[in-house]
């Protein structure tokens, strides 16, 4: 696989006591929509039993922070997503990363031993 720009996006929500049902239908049906889109990779959504009231999930796109800003913030369907979570939620943690090593996997084309592989 060749190597590819990727965004990772990691995101914690910290939901208001007896909302995480809402924010999880909210969740499921804007990654319904994410899936659709043709630089959409994957998504992974966390729970932890030791912070009941927190929901983390990691979202894998292709192309560069500034793609995914210029192509997928804007679409209508993340806007109003936002603005009907927003109510279940104390606060909200965005981390953008770009990968630069994979292992397991070679959604982003950096799988560690496929390159080294490659490379003998």
């Amino acid at each position: 696989m060749t190597r590819r720009a990727t965004t990772s996006l990691s995101i914690h929500y910290h939901v208001k006591p007896a909302q995480k049902d809402k924010v999880l239908v909210e969740v499921k049906s804007v990654l319904d929509r994410c899936a659709k889109e043709p630089e959409f990779i994957m998504a992974i959504v966390h729970d932890s039993p030791e912070r009941p009231n927190e929901i983390v999930f990691f979202e894998l796109w292709k192309g560069t922070h500034a793609e995914f800003d210029a192509i997928q913030a804007p679409k209508p369907y993340r806007k109003a997503y936002l603005e009907s979570v927003k109510p279940f939620l104390d606060t909200v943690n965005v981390e953008v990363n770009s990968p630069i090593l994979e292992w397991g996997t070679n959604l982003t084309g950096l799988n560690y031993h496929a390159t080294e592989v490659s490379a003998r």
